[in-house]
């Protein structure tokens, strides 16, 4: 049976969903910046403090929120799909978006040896491609 994705790069997609899951915090941070500097606009014309254009400090919220929510809907979809993906999820999680932990950490939290860890992680990563909403798969 061919499969829709054989004509991708596995390897080069898994390298771009990985640096995709790995800007979570950015976006977090960036939501969390445009949520604070939030002001209201000055209406009768005289200075008081840093205007701001307050629609557009809102778009830039409401996107930064979307995307770092979209990494967590990743992950909570991978593991949606069953025990295996509940796995790859998890690593998924542990490694590139929350923790940023270790390879020998997170496997040993596991209790898998590092190859199966590996092969895992990659596969977890090929999911991640599959379904992630940006343009991550990089054809052959």
């Amino acid at each position: 049976m061919n499969s829709i994705f054989e004509k991708y790069d596995r390897k080069k997609s898994c390298d771009k969903a990985q640096a995709w899951l790995e800007e979570y915090w950015h976006w977090r941070d960036e939501a969390q910046k445009k949520k604070i500097t939030l002001g209201s606009p000055s209406f009768d014309g005289q200075p008081k403090a840093r205007s701001y254009d307050p629609d557009r400090r809102i778009i830039d919220w409401t996107n930064a929120q979307n995307e770092w929510k979209r990494r967590e809907l990743v992950i909570k979809y991978i593991a949606s799909k069953g025990d295996e993906h509940e796995l790859y999820a998890l690593i998924l999680d542990n490694r590139f978006v929350h923790h940023h932990r270790s390879v020998t950490q997170v496997r040993m939290d596991l209790n898998i040896a590092e190859r199966t860890f590996n092969r895992i992680q990659e596969k977890a990563l090929w999911e991640a491609a599959r379904i992630i909403p940006a343009d991550v798969l990089v054809e052959k």
